[in-house]
């Protein structure tokens, strides 16, 4: 009996050692087999009523395979290219439309895409690319939900299907993408050499699991998703701004962020950050002038996550229009900000309490600004409101020394209203006679790269935006009652204007940045959102610069001029900016569907109005996106036979070593 105990102790070490060495093995030759890659997926998000993007219940593999035209993709859908093996393929983002995705989907043999984005591929493939986005984007939220104007009629309503399979993008911008890019390119190479049938070729492994399903409600109680949003920003030069002065607010505004695709590589350089950057001039352009004793108002704001059901308009619109309600009562989760006004709701200052919003007379809303060679066209919802409006902005561009410029009316037909994007809806919806006008450098349709991937090169037409800039400040000015003489002096900064353009849409390490933020390193940041945080809520770099620049141009300082090295060198209800305390009325204000409600006393997150905004993004498994060199269908069933072959051998071995150990020490 003892030596059948230490033959059967012997036997279950040698097991675990064994297991141990082949997982010691497998971690020491994973780098020989698996190249990992950097990667930039599309991903699942959800609504109320469904899910979108993209999502892959298991691990898939395949062969890279370069789809290089229609034609190539049409012989592969119909069987003539390709053997039954499983192919991931790469193709140009001109070509990623629903219809090649659902082909591909449907034989069966394609386990994941790789898109190549603006840098990779060539003019004409890029004419040939499409907005992403459906016919009417966000309509279904707008005020002509009922009757929507097909604004983007060549739209590949894209964005708003969902594809079980994992789809990855490539953009070659810069050193790390630019490396995989040229890595991906040289495998693809070798297999179009070996004429994708003499084994080995290079596959590809994708890896793409979301936990989140159905739809927001379900997602947000299982915990497995997270609300869309951010951080708006709104900002005035009237620091004393109060709800019951009785002075009529100016409104100027535009969206903050954009969407697209491919999170990580949303830019939006047309649509949005053309709209922001004008904002941000226009505000640089009246700081030069005196506005805070003006008989009215002006007030910037810049919206967050409007892409997603107009959450950061909306949200906005909702709460200065509703009386507020501290009752400071226990919750689940701390209030994260220090010396919060109120602790529940949890908020951050009160200063949005002081903005009346039947005090807003004028808005004035700026969207895709960026090529107005053409001329620019100011959308209204209603004519006999809003039209006085538009003529005070036409005769402002006329007048111009070099009027060759000109902001046309673009409701020569009632099928138009206000575009889609338009924050000015939200507040039109509360009500509807307020004075307000959305100018873009579009008229009758979207751009081709509307919410597109490919819409990240500021192709800027300076001399329109410089013109379209000078006219607005000037017609925010008249507005707010300021005096014909001043408006006239009124000058847009063009090197500004250039300067934005720039280091938002592709190098916010640029030296204009230097001054606000200590960054390096960071060509582009991503345009998207992103996921609201309420627990812990910290804003992105794009609202951080945009507070930082509008409390810095719409200040206050202390003759004092106290310098600063963080805000608690700062007294309370000053800003450290530019390493000065300074006092201001900007702020940020919490941007997610108001479709959605938090719950203070249980930390959680539930739908509350399925007809409005209820965004939500899944959580997901880390993505994988690897590269590995795959033997052919026999040789495998080779390997496989002869592993199975070795361990029946190793389990006779083991049993044939036990009688022999039970006969030799003679234990039975």
């Amino acid at each position: 009996m003892r030596y059948s105990f230490l033959v059967t102790i012997a036997t279950v070490l040698l097991l675990i050692s064994s297991c141990a060495f082949a997982q010691d093995i497998a971690t020491s030759l994973y780098p020989y087999i698996y190249t990992n890659l950097n990667n930039w997926p599309c991903v699942r998000l959800l609504n109320a009523t469904n899910s979108i993007g993209c999502h892959a219940k298991k691990t898939g593999s395949g062969i890279l395979y370069h789809v290089k035209s229609q034609s190539l993709l049409d012989d592969f859908v119909e069987g003539r290219f390709g053997s039954s093996d499983t192919y991931g393929i790469v193709l140009g983002y001109d070509l990623l439309t629903n219809n090649n995705i659902l082909a591909l989907q449907e034989t069966g043999r394609v386990n994941g895409l790789i898109a190549l984005l603006r840098e990779a591929m060539d003019p004409e493939s890029l004419a040939n690319a499409h907005s992403p986005e459906g016919i009417c984007p966000n309509c279904q939220f707008g005020l002509y939900a009922d009757n929507p104007y097909p604004w983007n009629p060549n739209g590949q309503d894209l964005l708003e299907r969902e594809f079980n399979i994992p789809i990855f993008a490539i953009n070659p911008m810069n050193r790390v993408s630019n490396q995989i890019y040229n890595y991906i390119m040289r495998i693809i190479e070798y297999n179009e050499e070996k004429g994708y049938d003499s084994y080995p070729l290079q596959a590809v492994d994708f890896e793409l699991f979301m936990w989140a399903a159905v739809n927001s409600e379900t997602c947000l109680r299982r915990g497995w998703c997270e609300a869309v949003g951010g951080m708006s920003v709104y900002s005035t030069p009237s620091i004393n701004m109060e709800a019951d002065d009785d002075r009529p607010i100016v409104l100027l505004s535009a969206a903050m962020d954009s969407r697209s695709l491919f999170h990580e590589l949303t830019i939006g350089a047309d649509h949005d950050v053309s709209g922001m950057v004008g904002v941000l001039a226009v505000a640089e352009a009246l700081s030069r002038v005196s506005t805070a004793d003006l008989p009215n108002h002006i007030m910037y704001t810049l919206f967050a996550a409007e892409s997603w059901g107009y959450a950061g308009s909306q949200r906005f619109v909702q709460d200065i229009s509703q009386p507020f309600t501290c009752t400071n009562a226990s919750r689940a989760v701390t209030c994260p900000y220090s010396n919060a006004p109120c602790t529940n709701p949890c908020v951050r200052t009160l200063d949005f309490t002081r903005i009346n919003f039947d005090n807003i007379e004028t808005i004035i809303e700026l969207g895709s600004i960026a090529n107005g060679a053409n001329g620019y066209w100011a959308h209204v919802d209603d004519t006999t409101v809003s039209g006085p409006l538009v003529d005070t902005l036409q005769q402002l561009s006329n007048s111009s020394a070099e009027n060759n410029v000109t902001i046309n009316p673009a409701y020569q037909d009632l099928q138009r209203k206000l575009p889609p994007g338009s924050s000015t809806m939200s507040f039109l919806a509360k009500k509807r006679n307020i004075l307000a006008a959305t100018v873009t450098d579009f008229h009758k349709e979207l751009g081709s790269l509307y919410n597109s991937d490919l819409d990240d090169t500021p192709k800027v037409d300076l001399h329109s935006m410089c013109h379209l800039v000078n006219t607005t400040a000037r017609a925010v000015y008249l507005q707010a009652k300021g005096n014909t003489t001043v408006a006239d002096q009124i000058t847009a900064n063009c090197t500004l204007v250039e300067s934005l353009m720039d280091c938002l849409v592709s190098n916010f390490s640029c030296s204009f940045m230097q001054s606000y933020f200590n960054v390096s390193g960071i060509s582009r940041i991503s345009h998207y959102s992103s996921v609201f945080s309420f627990r812990n809520p910290q804003p992105q770099l794009l609202p951080r610069f945009a507070f930082t620049f509008l409390a810095d141009i719409t200040s206050h300082r202390s003759q004092t001029q106290k310098p600063c090295s963080t805000i608690q060198d700062c007294d309370t209800g000053e800003f450290c900016i530019k390493q000065q305390c300074i006092r201001t009325f900007t702020n940020y204000h919490d941007a997610y569907g108001t479709g959605l409600a938090y719950d203070e006393a249980t930390g959680k997150v539930h739908v509350v109005d399925r007809t409005k905004a209820t965004w939500t993004e899944s959580t997901w498994n880390t993505p994988v996106f690897r590269t590995f060199l795959v033997t052919s269908r026999k040789q495998q069933a080779v390997e496989l036979v002869v592993g199975v072959l070795w361990t029946l051998l190793s389990i006779a071995a083991v049993l044939l070593g036990k009688r022999f150990f039970r006969k030799t020490f003679k234990t039975e």
